[in-house]
């Protein structure tokens, strides 16, 4: 088997999302033509809403599970977000970052960075499961100070965390 399908996520036999993210991107951009070639309009309040619902909703489907490292794949979906906000009304002259301040948008890998770190806390704190009984452990550093240079000691305390 060199791809296996579990609940919409394709996990590739060296254990890489690539072709996932592949496969996502290439869904997200064909649902972008779809939304371009039904509505006329280009008014940021109703693109938005369609990006939104119909496009983004694609891409950010288990994102925390499979976050990409890979620089290239990590283009590969920020890719269609570009071209679809540039295709809205006065943002083609707009550099991308500028595109994203303008429409109070972030960058498709900020989004699920934030997703990741909102999971994380949400484990720690206990408000959802932690079915694979993940292990948070606490680290504090011991600063030396001394000949006006700093040194830095770590000392690592791992005990599971608790509320």
């Amino acid at each position: 088997v060199q791809q296996l399908r579990d609940l919409g996520i394709l996990v590739a036999e060296d254990l890489s999302w690539s072709p996932h993210i592949n496969t996502i991107a290439k869904k997200a951009r064909q649902k972008a033509s779809w939304v371009f070639s039904v509505f006329k309009t280009r008014s940021a309040s109703i693109m938005l809403t369609l990006y939104k619902s119909m496009v983004r909703s694609l891409v950010e489907y288990c994102c925390p599970l499979w976050h990409p490292s890979k620089i290239s794949d990590i283009q590969e979906l920020e890719s269609f977000q570009k071209i679809f906000i540039s295709r809205i009304v006065r943002m083609s002259n707009y550099h991308y970052w500028d595109q994203l301040v303008k429409l109070s948008l972030m960058s498709l890998q900020r989004r699920r960075e934030r997703y990741i770190i909102l999971h994380t806390w949400k484990i720690i704190h206990g408000t959802t499961s932690n079915d694979l009984d993940i292990k948070f452990c606490l680290t504090t550093k011991a600063w030396k100070l001394g000949d006006h240079s700093t040194k830095e000691t770590k000392q690592f305390h791992c005990k599971p965390y608790s509320v």
